[in-house]
């Protein structure tokens, strides 16, 4: 059920005044004498664009810092969700899948940008599959939930996960991570940083996971498949005096991974198959459909997986990926007196080649590539609040160019059949902005912003029936072009789209004047907020004409109100916020009668109400506890229809009703030098969909992820040594799902099973 704009804003109100309530009731029982040191340490992000402790942004946020990165042994993107609430990173497709409380993608097309957008240390990466290698040597990830649109721009309707790097030192300090872990796996991490003269420092780091066998098992080759092969070098140097500040940062990095394979059942009765007129399975129809389920089979080869494990696999050709990423960006910051100026110059080049065993089985009945390369240019220059004031403003304007080149193959039924899409997209993004925070009284501020974005989209190819293609590098690209299936010449425009926005926030933050000895310090905000996703086309293997459809920019409204609260004597951090968001022309995917692969259309609109609660306590000097929890109702709310089949009602993909994380950690003296450290944590999903027409088969059951390490180290943290588990449990859980049943198959990723190992840290 949707609730009116009206309802929204008297749940809002009451949520909050009841909370606060609670809080004000139960803060004296929590403000007792502790030594704790002065309690939770204040985190400072940057959130606004300027320095501020992250519990004075009205913005509902959740920060990871280097203490949760190693107390969770985090060390790939899609471990960031066990931290976060209300957040999914899905990895699939040999990408990163990034929602935020509803929204996000569950697309493999490469020309796509995210609705959730990613930056490293200020830089937007525009498309998810730049995104592999970014945790090594960080200082924050600040992960903000609702729309960015005012400061951060485009692509940000879902939020945005802003990754900051470790910035070099005025002082000499290096160290580095050692760990061994399941799988035959060595990961390595360092870091070198100091001063080379009084006004010039420089900072080294890097990491590198070797996998040396994968987590699948290949029952037609005897062989495992699957493995992290990737590393990663950052450098950088930085220059300062009196007045400014420059930061030259580059960074080089492969990813020669393995990809895991699909699990592959199939959705035809064998009987239906052999008569020549394919009828769906029961388990297919009912959403329990497994390998072992001999009567259903793919229809392109006639055979099943044959057993329930899903890290089994009997496909021909292993998933390859070879990637390279390279990045280049200059900070300048400048003290005018009057303001500050900064300026963000930065140039991002990724090239990628993967190939696919579509339908992994012994034959080639369905196999794919894809070429990517894209050179990104992106500058933002701002000026700003030199120090802070009544009145806080970022005034700035920003451009991006992409030039993005691929190119496709499906080869269906050995050659018999092939689809080949080959395509230019260029990009030409401008913006203006003006944020600005006024401080009414001491207590009370107004928040009040404007965005205008003009974008220019252009794109030129198509897709082919063709002949003489392989899956091999260098031979890919096909001898015959037969005829065009789809083409941008006939697309409305012929290929072009010019997109204007005006994305906009108004806002409120109390912070009342307290005169109690259990509450510290208290937030009270509400925001307006608009923003927009970029619109695109979609054009990979599009094979019909009204397939390669252009998408206009989806947009939102966003209506938030929260508090943020530091409790007994700074022991207890209680924060919390109700929303609701208005969607339209939201990207959803559909099936097609006519298409081997989902399309990707416009939805008229998508409604979301959710609610989130965020506690940390540390009762004591070394003993914390933090949980954190979400309640979403995400629906499709148009007349929008799919395969003869309304999807008005249907779940949003990735968007389950109640989500939890959980965490422990304790730490003690265990002799005059050591010390003894304990952690554990949690992440809780309930049942979701993974595909917007809610087929039974893209149900997946709620499931738990659990965490632990344990571990000794020196008292002044110069040296660990740690063991690890994860997913203790052993759960098993789908992160990707394509349902394909006009190709008598459905593809399904799952995520790791459990692992465990080691690690030693060493600081200097």
């Amino acid at each position: 059920m949707t609730i009116s704009k009206a309802g929204f804003t008297r749940a809002a109100i009451g949520s909050l005044f009841a909370t606060t309530c609670m809080v004000a009731i139960a803060a004296p029982v929590l403000a007792q004498d502790q030594a704790n040191e002065g309690g939770l340490a204040d985190i400072v992000v940057t959130a606004q664009k300027r320095a501020q402790s992250a519990q004075d942004v009205g913005i509902t946020m959740s920060v990871v810092t280097p203490d949760v990165l190693a107390k969770h042994n985090i060390r790939e993107v899609t471990e960031l969700a066990s931290v976060l609430p209300n957040v999914q990173i899905n990895y699939g497709v040999g990408q990163n899948s990034f929602n935020i409380r509803g929204i996000g993608v569950n697309v493999f097309a490469g020309n796509f940008d995210p609705p959730v957008a990613v930056h490293i240390d200020d830089v937007y990466l525009s498309k998810s599959i730049m995104t592999p290698l970014l945790i090594f040597d960080l200082d924050r990830v600040e992960a903000l939930k609702g729309p960015q649109g005012t400061l951060f721009g485009r692509n940000t309707t879902g939020g945005a996960l802003n990754f900051y790097s470790r910035k070099p030192t005025d002082h000499f300090t290096a160290g580095g991570t050692l760990g061994y872990d399941t799988y035959e796996t060595v990961r390595a991490e360092g870091y070198v940083s100091g001063p080379l003269t009084d006004s010039v420092s420089a900072r080294l780091s890097g990491f590198t996971t070797h996998q040396g066998e994968g987590y699948y098992r290949n029952t037609l080759t005897g062989k495992t498949e699957g493995y992290d092969r990737k590393w990663a070098l950052r450098g950088q140097l930085a220059f300062h005096d009196s007045k400014t500040d420059v930061l030259l940062s580059a960074t080089y990095g492969r990813d020669n991974s393995q990809l895991a394979p699909y699990d592959v059942p199939g959705v035809y009765t064998p009987e239906s198959l052999a008569a020549g007129a394919p009828q769906l399975c029961q388990p297919y129809l009912n959403g329990t459909l497994n390998g072992a389920d001999a009567n259903c089979r793919r229809s392109l080869d006639g055979g099943y997986p044959g057993d329930k494990n899903p890290y089994t696999t009997d496909n021909n050709i292993p998933h390859q990926m070879r990637a390279k990423q390279i990045g280049f960006t200059a900070r300048v910051e400048r003290d005018l007196g009057w303001t500050k100026l900064v300026s963000i110059s930065s140039y991002q080049k990724f090239n990628r080649f993967i190939v696919e065993d579509s339908d992994s089985s012994p034959v080639n009945s369905l196999d794919s590539y894809e070429a990517f390369n894209i050179n990104q240019y992106s500058q933002e220059i701002r000026i700003s609040q030199n120090q802070p004031s009544r009145w806080n403003y970022v005034l700035g304007a920003y451009y991006q160019h992409d030039n993005l080149a691929s190119h496709s193959g499906l080869i269906i039924l050995d050659g018999a059949q092939n689809l080949y899409t080959d395509y230019r997209q260029k990009v030409n993004a401008r913006a203006i902005f003006f944020h600005n925070e006024f401080a009414l009284t001491d207590q009370l501020s107004l928040i009040a912003g404007l965005r205008y974005s003009n974008e220019s989209l252009k794109i030129n190819g198509g897709t082919w029936l063709a002949d003489g293609m392989s899956v091999i590098r260098g031979q890919e690209k096909p001898t015959t072009l037969i005829f065009p299936l789809s083409t941008s010449s006939a697309v409305a425009n012929g290929g072009k789209r010019h997109d204007k926005n005006v994305s906009y926030k108004f806002g409120a933050e109390w912070k009342p004047e307290l005169n109690s000895d259990a509450i510290d310090k208290l937030l009270l905000y509400a925001n307006v907020s608009s923003g927009f996703r970029s619109g695109a086309f979609n054009v990979v293997f599009a094979s019909s004409q009204s397939e390669f459809t252009s998408l206009s920019p989806e947009k939102i409204t966003a209506y938030e109100a929260g508090f943020k609260s530091l409790l007994g004597g700074r022991t207890l951090q209680v924060n919390g916020a109700v929303f609701h968001y208005d969607f339209t022309n939201g990207f959803i995917n559909v099936d097609s009668p006519t298409s081997p692969v989902p399309v990707t259309i416009n939805a008229a609109a998508v409604k979301t109400d959710g609610v989130e609660l965020d506690v940390q306590w540390q009762p004591i000097q070394g003993l914390q506890f933090g949980a954190a929890g979400g309640y979403l109702h995400s629906k499709i709310d148009s007349a929008i229809t799919a395969g003869g089949r309304s999807l008005q009602g249907n779940s949003t993909v990735n968007s389950p009703k109640w989500t939890f994380t959980g965490d422990a950690s304790y730490t003690t003296d265990i002799g005059s030098d050591l010390k003894l450290n304990l952690a554990m944590n949690g992440n809780y999903r309930t049942s979701q969909y993974l595909q917007a027409s809610n087929s039974p088969v893209s149900k997946i059951g709620s499931y738990w992820v659990v965490g632990a390490q344990v571990g000794i180290a020196a008292s002044d943290d110069r040296w660990a040594l740690t063991a690890w588990v994860k997913n203790l449990t052993k759960s098993v859980y789908k992160t990707y799902l394509n349902d394909l049943p006009g190709l008598g198959i459905v593809l399904a990723s799952y995520g790791p099973p459990r692992t465990f190992g080691g690690t030693f840290t060493v600081k200097y």
